[in-house]
């Protein structure tokens, strides 16, 4: 799986339908995103409730969207702050997670190998070299999470990250390989969802190094499941079924090709269409069920066309096709409905591996662009000192600083088996953008020679830093594994979940339901608007040097469900239609998160001690929270003394007083 929107209702709306009273179509907001009718309910005779299922609220890809969505209670850091309730103690009951000795070492083994992949080589053939895979999987790199007794590392979420850090920082394509074996290929759904007798046949062929990947998406399907053209027709004998025959063509799936007509991955999570006659799917009244099977890529039926790219030139992405492949029965994941929901469980750890990555590009930047800013030297001084130069190494240092503590949090959590749900996916947008904007900024500090290629500047006497490589590499960070713009509004969607289930009590209840409703409301008008009636506070939690940063995120919550209270109240149906209105809400939640999880990460013992840590914890808020008053592009204000403290960290990321940042990768540059 590559290109995945994240298969959440689509966005597209009409205001009215015919036939609907107010009633009903309040409920079409409030109860979810996109359906095509709502039908009248009966009451329970027995319970005096109203009887309502999905079916009858949601049609064709909302059916299949609602039921997969896990609906159990968010209990992480972000869902909190749509309801002025900051989740202090999600922070303060975890430690930044050790790596273990044996960690430590694979991670120098891992290293080792990154020291012969030339990853320029890589760029302009668009292969990685098979040395490197086999020595990687002799290590065990292709088992990092797979259980000890199965042949595995057993690694932990958080040392996986920092793996990945490591990778990411040398080459993209490698990354990629590795990260979709193991968070989004098989192991991952086969260690969640996989029966004892799955898991034994398959996990040891993976530890020794077989690849694989997950394959969902197709050429017309991204968030819309219901479009789902490959389907697994039942092989049944004496009423039983013993077998599915898959057909159909999957697209963008990394780790399936490794040149035409040749498959690099040995298996695949396929995520197809169950029925009992190809004709269902032209059947709009038929039934959907959505199986995940592990497909063996050498049986008979099986083949696959190679995909090019502007970057990440040397990811093996590709176009399976599947003509009546014969799975047995063993080989489904789950039961006949539960691929949709495999597939999104998978992704709410595996979509980390990508922000993971994203603090390796962040601290490569910042060691190349710190290194050039003091070496280069304009208007008889260095350009690190000219503050509009100074105020992009300024930013480098405080996104490498917050997204290492975004993931350092969000590492503890998965290990321990905590909501990530709503943070992972804020996390791939932060991790993303933040390395999007960096490698952007690393761009233009080095001039004319970010637009080099890495062989003229060799030729040239130049250090080679590979700008414009990078820059092609970052940019779809922004698009797979979900779009910014998609899980946006799934985390919209997520994070109102409350407000729509207690609308649709109120409109649609029993009387004591309609009571829960108001009372509800009036719990988030008095929390969002008097300090009192908020859940507990952090002050003082983190030392007096963040006193002030948690009062101010406490407040922001507030300011945030006053906001969230007000748009649903006024706009009730129509909000689905508001679609900047519901970016700029979850806007704020992305920029107080990683202010909570910076303060908490500098508050730590072993980081009180790092030098500069404070200063630089103090500037990342300070970012975070002219975000939320407004940029000074749109404001034309500027925060004062900017200048002058701008002037000050950039002196010191230049004099290396903030050299640990930039700890965990293969440097460009030996300085």
């Amino acid at each position: 799986m590559w290109l995945l929107d994240y298969p959440s209702p689509a966005p597209h709306f009409s205001r009215r339908s015919p036939g609907l009273n107010s009633g009903q179509r309040s409920l079409k907001w409030w109860y979810g995103y996109t359906y095509i009718e709502t039908r009248v309910h009966e009451r329970n005779a027995s319970t005096n409730k109203t009887s309502m299922t999905t079916q009858d609220v949601f049609q064709g890809s909302e059916v299949v969207a609602e039921t997969a969505r896990d609906k159990a209670p968010y209990t992480g850091f972000l869902a909190g702050l749509f309801e002025a309730d900051v989740r202090w103690n999600l922070f303060t009951s975890i430690t930044v997670p050790e790596m273990s000795r044996d960690a430590q070492q694979f991670l120098e083994r891992v290293k080792g190998a990154l020291l012969t992949l030339d990853p320029e080589r890589v760029d302009s053939e668009g292969e990685l070299p098979g040395s490197v895979l086999k020595a990687l999987a002799a290590i065990g790199a292709f088992g990092i999470k797979i259980p000890k007794h199965f042949g595995g590392l057993e690694l932990t979420q958080s040392e996986y990250q920092k793996i990945a850090t490591l990778c990411a920082s040398h080459d993209a394509s490698l990354t990629v390989l590795l990260s979709a074996a193991q968070s989004i290929g098989v192991p991952e759904p086969l260690r969640l969802f996989g029966t004892e007798a799955q898991k034994a046949k398959y996990l040891p062929r993976l530890a020794r190094g077989e690849i694989s990947g997950f394959a969902l998406t197709e050429r017309n399907v991204g968030c819309d499941i219901s479009k789902v053209d490959t389907y697994a027709v039942r092989v049944r004998e004496n009423g039983n079924t013993v077998a599915y025959r898959i057909t159909g063509e999957k697209f963008f799936i990394t780790n399936s090709a490794k040149q035409d007509g040749e498959f690099l991955a040995s298996m695949l999570v396929v995520i197809a269409r169950i029925v009992d006659r190809p004709e269902e799917l032209q059947d709009p009244h038929a039934q959907k069920h959505y199986g995940a099977f592990i497909v063996e890529t050498q049986w008979p039926g099986c083949s696959v066309t190679r995909l090019r790219f502007e970057g990440v030139r040397g990811i093996y992405n590709g176009i399976p096709t599947f003509n009546n492949v014969q799975v047995p029965v063993e080989n489904r994941l789950g039961n006949e409905d539960d691929g949709l929901r495999i597939a999104l469980a998978t992704l709410t750890v595996g979509r980390l591996t990508l922000p993971a990555a994203g603090v390796g590009g962040l601290k490569q930047c910042l060691s190349a662009m710190r290194w050039w800013a003091r070496k280069r030297v304009q208007w008889n001084k260095p350009i690190g000192e000219h503050t509009l130069i100074g105020e992009k190494l300024c930013r480098s240092a405080a996104y490498t600083l917050g997204l290492d503590a975004v993931m350092a949090f969000c590492g503890a959590w998965a290990n321990k088996k905590g909501d990530l749900r709503l943070e992972s996916a804020a996390a791939k947008i932060l991790g993303s953008e933040w390395y999007w904007d960096v490698v952007n900024d690393l761009f233009q500090v080095r001039g004319g020679r970010g637009f080099m290629t890495v062989e003229s500047q060799r030729m040239n006497g130049e250090p080679d830093i590979p700008a414009m490589r990078m820059l092609r590499d970052a940019r779809i960070n922004l698009v797979w594994e979900g779009t910014s713009e998609i899980l946006r509004i799934w985390m919209a969607r997520e994070s109102l979940a409350p407000y729509i289930e207690q609308g649709f009590s109120f409109l649609q209840g029993s009387a004591p339901d309609k009571l829960t409703a108001v009372g509800y409301f009036s719990r988030m008008a008095l929390r969002s608007s008097i300090p009192a009636f908020s859940p507990g506070t952090g002050s003082g939690m983190f030392g007096e040097d963040y006193a002030g940063w948690v009062h101010f995120i406490e407040s922001s919550a507030r300011s945030l469900t006053r906001s969230t209270l007000t748009a649903a109240v006024r706009h009730r149906q129509g909000l689905h239609n508001k679609q900047l209105l519901l970016q700029s809400l979850v806007d704020q939640s992305l920029w107080l998160f990683p202010m909570a999880a910076t303060i908490w990460y500098a508050s730590q013992p072993d980081m009180r001690t790092k030098p500069g840590i404070r200063q630089l914890a103090d500037y990342f808020c300070q970012e975070m929270q002219d975000h939320l008053h407004g940029s000074t592009a749109t404001t034309g204000k500027q925060r004062p003394g900017k200048d002058s403290t701008v002037f000050r960290l950039s002196q010191s990321i230049m004099n290396g007083d903030y050299a640990w940042l930039e700890e965990g990768i293969v440097p460009l540059i030996e300085k």
